[in-house]
C-alpha cells in the first residue's frame, strides 16, 4: 500500500501512530497524521515555513482537543481510523492528479484538507490553508525541487511506446516482427527510466 511513499511520507505515518499512541488513541485519526506532518521533515514542512504556519501552534490545538486517556504502548497494533484511510486515499488521488509518481507530505497535506469535516482539516483552515491554493504551491514546490524536472521528450516517448503496442497486439504471425517491436519496446522504456531518474 505504501509502495509509492517517500521516505519522508512514510517517517510521517510512524510519527502518527506514536502520536496516537502518546495520546492514548486506539486509532490513527487525520488529527494524528497532522501530527505525524508536524514532525516529520519534507515539503509539508517547507509549505508550513512558506505560509508562516508555526507548528508548534498546530500541536497546541491538537492537543487541545484531545482528551485526557493513558497512552497506549508502542508494541500494540494502533489501525488507521476510517477518516485517515480516506485522507490517504486522498493523497494517492492529488499525487495522480498533479501527475506525480511518488506520495510526499506534501500529498498527505492535500489529503488531510479534503477530509473537510475533520479537526485536521479545520485546524489547517484555520492557519490559512486552503485547498485550491494550497494545490497550487504543492505543484510549484515539488517542480522546484532539484531532480524533479522531467524531459519534455518523455510525453511523447510514451505515446510512440503505446503506439508500439498497439502495433504488436495486430502482430500474429511474423515472430521475428514481435522480437524487433519488442527490443524496440525494451530500448525506449529505458530511455523514459533514465530521463525520471534525473
Amino acid at each position: 500500500m505504501f509502495e509509492r511513499y517517500t521516505e519522508n511520507a512514510r517517517r510521517a505515518l510512524f510519527f502518527a501512530r506514536y502520536e496516537a499512541s502518546q495520546l492514548g488513541d486506539v486509532v490513527i485519526g487525520p488529527e494524528h497524521l497532522l501530527l505525524g506532518l508536524v514532525r516529520s521533515t519534507g515539503t509539508a514542512a517547507r509549505i508550513f515555513d512558506d505560509r508562516g504556519v508555526a507548528t508548534q501552534d498546530i500541536r497546541r490545538d491538537i492537543e487541545s482537543q484531545a482528551g485526557s486517556a493513558e497512552k497506549v504502548s508502542t508494541s500494540v497494533e494502533i489501525p488507521f481510523a476510517t477518516e485517515a484511510k480516506v485522507a490517504l486515499q486522498f493523497a494517492a488521488e492529488e499525487a495522480d492528479r498533479l501527475a506525480h509518481h511518488h506520495i510526499g507530505t506534501e500529498h498527505l497535506l492535500l489529503g488531510l484538507l479534503r477530509v473537510e469535516k475533520s479537526s485536521a482539516a479545520a485546524i489547517l483552515m484555520n492557519h490559512g490553508l486552503q485547498l485550491p491554493e494550497l494545490r497550487d504551491t504543492v505543484a510549484r514546490v515539488v517542480a522546484e525541487r532539484p531532480g524533479s524536472s522531467h524531459s519534455t521528450e518523455a510525453p511523447a516517448l510514451i505515446h510512440a511506446l503505446k503506439q508500439l503496442l498497439d502495433r504488436l497486439q495486430m502482430i500474429t504471425s511474423d515472430k521475428a516482427e514481435v522480437r524487433s517491436q519488442l527490443d524496440e519496446i525494451r530500448e525506449r522504456l529505458t530511455v523514459v527510466e533514465l530521463q525520471l531518474e534525473q
